[in-house]
Formats: C-alpha cells, structure tokens, sequence
C-alpha cells in the first residue's frame, strides 16, 4: 500500500531512473498552473478577462498543483521509508524484512541490496549459532565417555584393559581437536559454509570403522552388537563434519538401545548416491514425528535407555551439516519400541569425479 505510486510510475519504461520519477512529477506540478490558465482563457465564455482575475485563477492553479505535486513528492519517497522501518525493526526486533526485489531503478537496487544483505546477515548470524551449539553438543558426548572411561580405570587392575582404555580416551580427544579445528576454519569464512574443496573423498568402510572405534567403552558398557555391512565405496565428504555426524547418530543408537541389543551399520548405492543406514532395535517413535526430530531443540526428544541426557538439538545440527556436504539425513521407525533406522545420504566420489572431469572437458572445448 505504502509503495503503491512508486510501483505505478515503475511500470514505464521511460521512468527507469529514480530520478527520472521526480523530475516527470515536477514536470507536470509546474506546467499544471500553465495549462489550466490557458484553458481559462481559451474555454470560458467571457471575452476578456480582468488581470486581477487572470492572477487570482493562475494562484489558485499554483498552490493547488503545488499541494498535489508535494504529496505525490511525499508518496514517491516511501520505498526510502520503508527501507528505513524495515532495518530497524530488523536492529530492534529481529525481524526479517520482506521488501521487493524486483525493481531495476536506484531504490529497486537499494531495495534489493537491504533484503539480501539482511537475510545473508540473518543467516550468518543463524550458522554462527549453530555452530556454538554443535561445539557445546558434540563436546558433550565424548567427555562423558572419557569420564566412564577414567571411572573404569579406577577400578580396573589388568594393564593390558587399562592401556585400551587410555587408547581411546587418546582417540577421542584426537577427534575432538580435529573437530574444533575444522569449525574454527569454518569461522572464518564469511558464509559460514563449506566450499567445493573442502569436500574430499572417504573411503567408507575404513572411515566408519574409525568412527566406530570411539564407542567400544558404550558399546561394552551396554553389551551391545555391531554388525557391519559396508560396500567398498567412497563417498565425497567433508572428512571432520561426517566424522561429527556419524558419531552422533550412532551415540543415538547406543543411547536409545536397551543393554544386549544389536545394532546394524550397512551401505548400498542408489541413483549414483551412497546410502548409510544406522538401525538399532531401540525405543523408536511414533512415524508421523519423523520430521519434528529433526527440529531445534525438539519437544519429543527422549533421556536414554540408561537414562542419559538430551537436548534435542542432535539430529537438527546432524541435517544442518548434511546440507553443507550435499547430502540427506532422514529417520524411520515404524512405531514405539519398534527401533529407529537413521538414512544418511552423500554423492558417491565415483560419480563426483566423472561430473568434474566432464565440465573440465566442457570448459577445454568453449
């Protein structure tokens, strides 16, 4: 409503400029008083008109068309208003703007400029969060873990045990600086996501089994089964991120698993696409919420079987990385104590490679 006139004058082709607009507008206020003197004059049906007449007509004409060419004046600067109200409440409030994008004048590019730079910004913003997020949960995890692990140690006599458990430990605090490493990195680059480069191929089996190798003090702790069913595949991934998401969905599984249970991890390629599926036989969920597990800070999240803690954050940041690696994450179950399968979904470095070389080609014959 505000940019009504604005949008009407835009629609002519020969009122491109913003500038333009203003001078069109001021064209017609001062040649309004002109023209309705010489109707006056021509149209009426007196001969001759007194001057005194003549001038008191052609100052009504002016300070009418002055009024109506102010107001329009007045009107055809709203975009620059609305440009102003929507930054501060975007300062104030935090509220996104929703302003047109679609005009090619000076305010048009102004316009657009604010939109997309606010909703990048809110967006930068959004991933800086995330990723402090991501650091306080994933670094959870491990540190409980190693906090289990120097509990055992104290109890435990057999040097043999005891160097296995410092092994890990020494593992998972490898993997912890590798991550922080990598999101460090990610910090400072300003859109806060991954480039082509730093996606890299993995060689899935070794690289699952690596990830596998932080859980053995869970995984005996619980007396769970692992079965592995891995296809001799390499996926393009950004090795320290899928290394995080791994991690956290199987710490899912051990969490959700009752003790003795089997957890099964296997691969297959579909549509030049590489399949991971994490299934264990825990207390699943109800299918219709297989969406809202994925939201921040869930409601339906769930303590352990063990009771261990949550915060319903987990599989939101576990998406949020998959995106950033070209990838899917998405969960199944087929009811309430019925288990949960975990599908995560990356391109196969086989197909990546191809698709590369075919544009460098393309690139060599233009």
């Amino acid at each position: 409503m505000q940019m009504q006139l604005y949008h009407l004058l835009s629609r002519f082709r020969f009122l491109n400029r913003y500038s333009y607009k203003f001078l069109f507008i001021a064209f017609l206020g001062i040649h309004i008083p002109l023209l309705g003197l010489i109707f006056f004059i021509v149209l009426s049906p007196e001969p001759k008109f007194s001057a005194g007449a003549i001038i008191v007509f052609a100052l009504l004409f002016t300070l009418l068309a002055t009024g109506v060419t102010l107001f329009i004046l007045h009107q055809l600067i709203k975009p620059l208003s609305v440009a102003q109200q929507a930054l501060t409440e975007y300062l104030n409030k935090r509220k996104l703007p929703a302003l047109p994008t679609h005009f090619s004048d000076e305010v048009g590019v102004l316009l657009h400029d604010i939109q997309h730079t606010v909703t990048d910004l809110n967006a930068l913003l959004e991933e800086k969060k995330d990723l402090v997020s991501m650091l306080s949960h994933d670094l959870r995890s491990p540190v409980i873990t190693m906090l289990d692990a120097i509990r055992l140690l104290k109890e435990e006599t057999d040097p043999e045990t005891m160097v296995l458990y410092l092994e890990e430990m020494e593992k998972m605090g490898n993997k912890q600086l590798e991550l922080m490493h990598s999101v460090l990195q990610l910090l400072k680059h300003e859109s806060g996501a991954f480039s082509p480069t730093d996606l890299k191929p993995v060689k899935l089996p070794a690289f699952v089994k690596e990830v596998i190798s932080q859980f053995e003090i869970p995984l005996m702790q619980k007396r769970l089964t692992l079965d592995l069913n891995l296809q001799d595949v390499k996926v393009m991934a950004e090795p320290a991120v899928f290394s995080q998401v791994l991690s956290n969905v199987l710490y899912n599984a051990i969490k959700f698993s009752e003790k003795g249970d089997r957890i099964t991890v296997q691969s297959k390629t579909v549509n030049n696409k590489s399949i991971i599926q994490v299934r264990d036989n825990g207390i699943g969920f109800e299918p219709d919420l297989a969406e809202a597990l994925f939201q921040k800070f869930t409601p339906h999240r769930k303590k352990g079987t063990s009771g261990e803690a949550t915060n319903g954050i987990g599989l939101y940041l576990c998406r949020k990385m998959m995106q950033k690696q070209e990838g899917r994450i998405f969960a199944e179950s087929e009811g309430l104590n019925l288990g949960t399968t975990i599908t995560l979904e990356l391109p196969n470095a086989m197909v990546a490679s191809r698709k590369t070389a075919e544009k460098l080609v393309l690139k060599e014959v233009a």
